[in-house]
């Protein structure tokens, strides 16, 4: 789909697979997720462990069910997400008690045994005529026994940006723009100011250091990919409206402006991580060796990652017509080695 002479593509996006990738880069980041959910205060400091993950795919049905388990400062959790053919996905969490099962009560001929069942919430990315608001699961024991038990929901439609970010959700709000299709005239204006007020959450988020700025990047990526399906299952109702780039005219991440920023989290890192193998050393000549080459690592790592960014950007303007010949001088005038400037090229 062309508007105003720019393409917008439609992209295969497996979500299950991007929720597991992003909470699984940064603990801090897990935590802040699952107490924005049961509304806990799990310290962002707490021991995070992964254990094992299951992706269950069948040629007899087009769900895809994928299973992880974080165990959380001692408690575990199970986060199960389910896509169906369409796209749909609900997400359903499972917070675990700490110590399990309890004998007490014993006898020669009785014990009694208490079981506390996880606590379960639910959340379901689209709203749509078949989306229950309330949630009941009939429980059937096989001694005959029947419980009836209320599960909290989450509609993502129904929550607004600001209260997704003040609650730590972005690693499922950053599919919110889903909740627009399929697009309508008369919600061309809510979708263009969710879209902005999403990166604008996005980026205060990274700023504040609650996201890591590698995993902003590439949720950023995917909320312009899911910003670029909805309008390109919308092509009618969209193309009859927009008489402008729409793209481009919101705020996505200059990767110029951060050039500074980016360089200076590399040193950071690098000079944090010398001085904490020189202190597992024990030795000051290790500390110095250590922070010496952190340093250095982490300025190069830093300076390289940014030049491939602005590269791509600059690159991307090739689709307005720009010169490769005028793009490469620009890139090379910021000190851009020719290699990341041909690597960047041929990608594009």
């Amino acid at each position: 789909m062309i508007i105003n002479g720019y393409e917008i593509q439609q992209h295969q996006l497996s979500y299950d697979k991007i929720v597991k990738n992003t909470l699984e880069q940064s603990n801090e980041m897990t935590i802040r997720f699952i107490n924005g959910l049961f509304g806990d205060s799990i310290s962002l400091d707490a021991p995070v462990e992964w254990l094992d993950k299951e992706i269950v795919a069948s040629d007899k049905y087009t769900a895809i069910v994928a299973d992880f388990y974080p165990r959380i400062d001692g408690k575990m959790y199970a986060i199960e997400i389910e896509q169906d053919g369409s796209g749909d996905m609900a997400v359903r969490v499972f917070k675990y008690t700490v110590g399990g099962a309890m004998l007490h009560s014993m006898t020669a001929t009785r014990a009694e045994l208490n079981l506390a069942f996880p606590q379960p919430c639910v959340i379901f990315l689209n709203s749509s005529k078949n989306t229950p608001l309330e949630l009941t699961w009939n429980i059937d024991f096989f001694d005959g026994q029947k419980v009836t038990l209320k599960v909290p929901t989450i509609r993502l439609a129904e929550l607004s940006v600001s209260e997704i970010a003040r609650r730590d959700l972005l690693p499922i709000g950053q599919f919110y723009l889903r909740t627009f299709e399929k697009l309508t005239k008369g919600k061309v204006a809510d979708f263009l100011e969710a879209t902005k007020a999403l990166l604008s959450e996005l980026k205060h988020a990274v700023d504040n250091g609650s996201i890591p700025y590698r995993i902003g990047v590439q949720m950023e990526k995917t909320i312009r990919k899911t910003f670029e399906n909805v309008i390109v299952k919308s092509e009618q109702e969209v193309g009859s409206i927009m008489t402008t780039n729409i793209v481009d005219t919101l705020p996505w991440t200059d990767y110029g402006v951060v050039f500074d920023e980016l360089e200076e989290r590399g040193r950071a890192e690098g000079r944090a991580e010398g001085r904490a193998e020189g202190r597992a050393e024990g030795r000051a000549e290790g500390k110095a060796e250590g922070k010496a080459e952190g340093k250095a690592e982490g300025k190069a790592e830093g300076r390289a990652e940014r030049d491939k960014e602005i590269a791509r950007k600059a690159f991307e303007k090739l689709k307005h017509g720009k010169s490769a010949a005028a793009i490469e001088s620009e890139l090379r005038d910021l000190g851009i080695s020719d290699d990341i400037i041909k690597a960047a090229r041929e990608e594009t």
